[in-house]
């Protein structure tokens, strides 16, 4: 996807997702679709399938990383602070998530058949994550990980929840019903206790 149509047609309305949380419009939504839509069944003879899908989920990529790191630095110095923020952020950030991913269907439904039927024929593939899982890579990168030696220090979180929430981060197929699971300022689950 050329840098104009990226910048033009989804970097704003994936920002907006991501900071607001609230639903898109159905034009935002048909428009954004209909641009990776686009860009994916594009025959330009120059680029194949496989390159037009890289170079989206690079652009993703960049965009999801430069956004958690935003979070990750805005973090409140007071650590009785840090676990509110967090867990504020969180909500906002996996909302957001979950909004993204929608928008990429056809981009993960794509990467998913591919996968499944070169796995069909016996190879192994390394692929990209889908766009969720490369949503909460960046939180866990950005947000998570710096944060978390100051998140023990407060008074909330247990050692266990903590625990928890780092192995749903490395999980490969994170639900949307898990999200909860991941604010610290929850009771966690019998099973974790």
């Amino acid at each position: 996807m050329e840098q104009k149509s990226w910048k033009a047609d989804l970097e704003p309305i994936i920002t907006r997702m991501l900071t607001e949380g609230g639903p898109l419009t159905f034009v935002e939504y048909t428009s954004a679709y209909a641009a990776i839509y686009n860009h994916m069944t594009k025959s330009d003879g120059v680029s194949s399938v496989r390159d037009r899908q890289a170079e989206l989920y690079a652009r993703a990529e960049n965009l999801f990383d430069n956004y958690t790191k935003e979070i990750g630095l805005a973090a409140p110095s007071d650590i009785e602070d840090i676990v509110p923020y967090y867990d504020s952020e969180w909500d906002r950030f996996s909302c957001g998530a979950d909004a993204v991913d929608r928008v990429f269907t056809y981009l993960n439904r794509y990467h998913d058949s591919f996968h499944d039927s070169l796995g069909r024929l016996g190879w192994r593939t390394r692929g990209q994550d889908s766009i969720r899982n490369l949503l909460f890579q960046s939180w866990k990168e950005n947000v998570f990980k710096p944060l978390t030696a100051r998140i023990k220090g407060a008074d909330n979180p247990d050692t266990a929840h903590i625990e928890h929430i780092r192995d749903l981060l490395a999980s490969n197929k994170l639900s949307v019903k898990k999200f909860k699971e991941m604010r610290l300022g929850v009771v966690l689950p019998t099973d974790l206790e």
